[in-house]
């Protein structure tokens, strides 16, 4: 982990880009990416399987890549503008590549855009979606794993930051949640709209 930080940081990228955790949730049709989108009362983040025809390619970025054959691919898609990463220096990605690469990483981590708002989320799976909510917002529920990874310079040295992003499980384990009952507080899961 410190040598990719060092890597993030030599390259200026740290606190605009991380690393996550690859991991499945459900299947995706055919045709279709899964398209998050945030908002704020309560502050969340849903993410659903959109078919590409209906996005507004000028309003979505990737959020999180994988590496491919081919170079870093998309494998999440966010709502909203393009983060500003001119300040990441030009050979951070073919470095980054290699690394993941020389180390066997390449199916493992991915490089994930850092949200602007940073606050302690949790991941919870749904029937054809993901949610992401505040901590304090979901009754009920317990941190299962570390997803998603930041760096940060202290004292003129790369560190390795959790980036606030983990899944959740229910107390029974981690399931796909389809019921009510299993998220109550400050959320009202009728505003889910799959």
């Amino acid at each position: 982990m410190r040598d990719l930080a060092a890597l993030f940081v030599r390259n200026r990228a740290h606190g605009n880009v991380g690393i996550h955790l690859v991991h499945g949730r459900f299947a995706i049709p055919e045709n279709t990416v899964l398209l998050g989108i945030n908002h704020d009362m309560p502050r969340c983040r849903w993410g659903k399987a959109t078919t590409m025809q209906t996005m507004d390619l000028s309003n979505v970025h990737g959020r999180i890549f994988v590496l491919t054959d081919r170079g870093f691919h998309p494998h999440e898609y966010q709502i909203g503008p393009v983060p500003d990463l001119s300040r990441v220096d030009g050979t951070f990605l073919p470095e980054l590549a290699d690394f993941l690469s020389t180390n066997n990483l390449a199916m493992l981590v991915g490089l994930q855009v850092i949200d602007m708002y940073p606050s302690h989320m949790l991941e919870l799976v749904l029937s054809r979606g993901t949610i992401m909510l505040h901590a304090s917002n979901l009754n009920g529920c317990v941190l299962t794993r570390q997803t998603g990874w930041k760096f940060e310079v202290e004292n003129g040295e790369p560190r390795v930051c959790q980036a606030n992003e983990m899944h959740g499980q229910t107390r029974t384990g981690h399931e796909v949640i389809t019921k009510v009952t299993h998220i109550q507080k400050q959320f009202s899961i009728s505003r889910i709209h799959f």
